[in-house]
């Protein structure tokens, strides 16, 4: 069976990164939590628009993201957002 590329949106990556950003990682260490590249992280950052990724890559992505969105939470009512 052929599992399907999926699609990560620009919004996801930006939230990413600044999850990144609040929890003081390096792009080395976000590629080594998300199991890729530091290259492909470093890549992403070029990308302006919806990218197609591995299945492996988006799931753990999602995975990251689902972990980890109460930092930014916290940050926007941190900011009377």
């Amino acid at each position: 069976m052929d599992i399907p590329n999926a699609f990560i949106d620009h919004g996801s990556f930006v939230k990413i990164l600044a999850i990144a950003g609040i929890l003081g990682m390096t792009d080395e260490g976000l590629a080594k939590e998300i199991g890729a590249d530091p290259s492909v992280i470093k890549m992403l950052r070029n990308y302006r628009s919806d990218i197609l990724v591995a299945p492996w890559l988006a799931n753990n992505m999602t995975h990251f993201l689902n972990k980890n969105s109460r930092l930014l939470i916290g940050l926007s009512d941190g900011l009377g957002n």
